[in-house]
């Protein structure tokens, strides 16, 4: 997996780990009530493989949860403090699906750039 997808990994497999933790459940329990192996959900929930979409959506069902509430990225926890993380993720939610997509093109190409700079210094 690449950089941006091992964090998303990684992202999910936490998120599914408090969401199971939160009904007390055991990695195995939840295996077998999703009719997946324990090594399936471990990797998961470590960021080692990234379910596919029907998956999650499997996940989110028996969790009791939306596909949202599953994936959600706590965007603004993990810059605690930020007032300009909240009105992005808050303005984000208002975008038309072309707009976000420009918006999100912008922020990869800021990124893309900021690697270049990094790695140029190094």
């Amino acid at each position: 997996m690449r950089g941006m997808e091992m964090e998303l990994g990684k992202r999910i497999g936490k998120r599914l780990r408090e969401l199971r933790e939160q009904r007390g459940w055991t990695q195995a329990e939840f295996a077998e009530l999703t009719g997946k192996a324990v090594e399936t959900i471990s990797n998961m929930e470590r960021g080692k493989s990234i379910p596919g979409l029907l998956t999650l959506e499997h996940f989110a069902r028996h969790l009791g949860v939306g596909l949202q509430e599953l994936v959600r990225s706590d965007l603004v926890g993990e810059r605690a403090g930020s007032q300009d993380a909240a009105v992005l993720v808050a303005a984000a939610k208002r975008l038309p699906v072309n707009e976000l997509e420009l918006v999100a093109g912008f922020i990869r190409l800021l990124d893309k750039q900021r690697r270049r700079e990094r790695r140029s210094r190094t």
